[in-house]
């Protein structure tokens, strides 16, 4: 499993703990059957990271006999006398150390829309494809972020807290209700930047197909009509042309489409729709939507992420070597940085204020987990004002 695969799943907790605080429930001590070893200390902190207050185990003690006597607990066979024993035990301190971060919330200001409905009609056997993942699709757009530190909240089309993000995100929203789709183009029209993936806006709550062209609910603001969809085969790809990194290319979906407002960033440099749109923007109210019609390959996926988010205004907080996560909770009193080693290196990272789990400058052990407690600007100020 890949760094973003194991952290991608623990970011959907902070849309959840804004409604009500949240645990990670289920998880393993170590590999349900025997793998090699997990950073299951890493793997919880950055559940913690990401918004969980608290970390539920299954199970407690590992069975002698049954249909699971193989499967993960806090005390395995070997008994306290365990690495995975002493883990567990660890990890308890930590979070007896980390009490006071109970309660903070994520100060992102990108989102990425969640729907589950969306997803459940995404994977249904009537698609034009039936390569179409609504989680890898949703990953493709995280791992950019997460990979140049850019944090992410995950909300849903209609959720009231869209003005709070400078930019959001909806790689795959096939299926959304019409108010849902009111409240992004309220969204945009206030000022906001939206970005859109294909076959987005498709079907209402029902399933039932948008009529009048593609993308549906979305062809207003992202200002493009499209009349006919083309799905890639497995193995089949397009090179794509214009703002985009030399040697651009696309798979999976293409679709035609024409300008209505919007201006083309990006078009499909051969076969059939040669000249076509591929990846348009366009002004809206207050705001700019953006439209990409294709699955560009990741580095030109990366590439236009990176200037959604600038043209944005939305930046990494704080550089840090390459492997290394940056999460920033924000309480009442205090931000708390969450400085997470996925690469195994370790690394010193300046930072004012106090390490929780050590109480020593901060240094991010080997595949570890630092967590500072930083002071916040204003409230210096206040203090010595």
């Amino acid at each position: 499993m890949s760094r973003e695969e194991e952290v991608a799943p623990a970011s959907p907790a902070d849309s959840a703990a804004r409604l009500g605080r949240t645990a990670s429930f289920r998880s393993g001590s170590s590999a349900i059957r025997p793998t090699p070893r997990t950073p299951r200390r890493r793997n919880a902190l950055a559940h913690v990271a990401h918004g969980a207050d608290g970390i539920a185990y299954f199970q407690w003690r590992a069975a002698k006999a049954g249909a699971e006597q193989w499967h993960s607990a806090m005390l395995p066979h070997a008994g306290t006398d365990s690495r995975i024993w002493q883990d567990v035990v660890q990890l308890g301190a930590d979070l007896r150390a980390l009490a006071e971060v109970h309660g903070s919330t994520s100060p992102a200001r990108v989102a990425i829309v969640w729907e589950w409905n969306a997803r459940w009609a995404m994977e249904l056997p009537c698609q034009p494809s039936s390569e179409l993942r609504f989680q890898d699709l949703v990953r493709h757009w995280y791992t950019p972020l997460w990979r140049a530190g850019v944090a992410v909240d995950f909300v849903r089309p209609d959720s009231p807290d869209l003005d709070r993000y400078q930019l959001v995100l909806a790689p795959s929203l096939y299926l959304v209700d019409d108010a849902g789709a009111a409240d992004l183009a309220a969204f945009v029209e206030r000022g906001g930047t939206l970005a859109v993936g294909f076959h987005s806006g498709a079907v209402d709550e029902n399933c039932h197909i948008r009529l009048g062209g593609y993308p549906g609910a979305f062809r207003e603001i992202l200002g493009v009509h499209g009349d006919e969809l083309f799905p890639l085969l497995p193995g089949q790809s397009v090179g794509l042309t214009g703002q985009v990194p030399q040697d651009a290319t696309a798979d999976l979906w293409t679709e035609r489409i024409r300008l209505t407002g919007a201006e083309a960033v990006a078009t499909y440099a051969d076969g059939t729709l040669a000249g076509v749109p591929a990846i348009t923007r366009h002004t809206y109210g207050g705001g700019t939507a953006w439209y990409l019609a294709t699955h560009p390959d990741p580095t030109t996926l990366a590439a236009a992420l990176k200037r959604i988010c600038l043209q944005a205004g939305v930046r990494p907080k704080r550089e840090v070597p390459a492997g290394v996560e940056v999460v920033r909770r924000r309480g009442a009193d205090a931000d708390y940085l969450f400085l997470i080693d996925h690469a195994g290196h370790g690394a010193e990272i300046p930072a004012e204020g106090v390490e929780l789990l050590t109480g020593k400058p901060v240094t991010v052990p080997e595949g570890g987990v630092a967590v500072v407690r930083e002071p916040r600007a204003e409230l210096r100020e206040r203090v010595t004002a």
